[in-house]
């Protein structure tokens, strides 16, 4: 196998020194997740459009437990992966979602040194991680799943409004 950059990650940095450019990644989630999920009906949150992948109700539930997890650690100082929740699968699930990303930046804007503190478990026996792991997992892999939200719809044929993400520009106005 060729080796290339990314091959691996190194251990993560103080995130404390990059708190705006944290913040700014969380809002850039929110922005897209908001988005994606506009115009959502039940029966695109139910549909199944790949044997096998999660519907688009199941990628909520897991968005959900992924954001849940960081800002518990933030306010708790430890938080351990419960795994995806059964609730928050529906059409307007993403507004919740939002509203945890927003009090998670509200967090970091408040209490800096609440990332300092916070720690993610996970695994059997519980393994700690330091808050550097918020960035490459559950925060991460929340921008995975949005993108997952986006292509499951257009597979579905009800594509998410044309919005532009690096301006942080909404749908034009019909």
């Amino acid at each position: 196998m060729t080796s290339t950059p990314f091959d691996s990650l190194p251990a993560p940095a103080d995130p404390t020194q990059e708190l705006e450019g944290l913040i700014r990644l969380l809002q850039g989630l929110g922005f897209r997740l908001r988005w994606a999920c506009d115009g959502l009906t039940e029966a695109d949150c139910e549909a199944e459009p790949v044997e096998g992948s999660w519907s688009i109700g199941e990628q909520l539930a897991h968005l959900t437990a992924l954001v849940r997890w960081g800002r518990r650690a933030l306010e708790d100082g430890t938080a351990g992966w419960t795994g995806n929740v059964e609730e928050n699968r529906h059409p307007t699930a993403y507004v919740e979602i939002l509203e945890d990303l927003d009090a998670t930046v509200q967090i970091l804007r408040s209490d800096p040194g609440a990332l300092s503190r916070a720690v993610l478990t996970a695994g059997s026996p519980d393994h700690t991680f330091p808050s550097g792991y918020l960035v490459n997992g559950p925060w991460a892999d929340a921008l995975h799943h949005v993108g997952q939200v986006v292509l499951l719809r257009k597979i579905l044929g009800h594509p998410a409004p044309q919005h532009q993400p690096f301006l942080g520009q909404p749908p034009a106005a019909e």
